[in-house]
């Protein structure tokens, strides 16, 4: 394994830091992971890049407000159920 030095602000750092704990993993291994996340992604610009980020972001706010409208109904059921309908 080769070294590196890495120049990361005092967020970024504290986000890898946090990510790492919550993990399990050392924050050298949180680095390699984020790295090789991003060299995963087929993207050749900055746009594409911004592209497949916007899509991704719409994608999680379709999940979410799908999980929204479970919990939602299942929260009306349970309550139905508890008055005995």
């Amino acid at each position: 394994m080769a070294t590196a030095l890495l120049h990361l602000d005092a967020r970024q750092k504290q986000r890898l830091v946090h990510r790492a704990k919550l993990r399990g993993k050392s924050f050298s291994q949180e680095v390699r992971d984020a790295l090789e996340l991003y060299l995963a992604v087929p993207v050749e610009t900055e746009e594409e890049l911004s592209s497949l980020a916007r899509a991704a972001n719409l994608s999680a706010d379709r999940t979410i407000k799908k999980l929204d409208e479970t919990i939602d109904y299942v929260d009306r059921t349970l309550k139905k159920a508890r008055n005995g309908r």
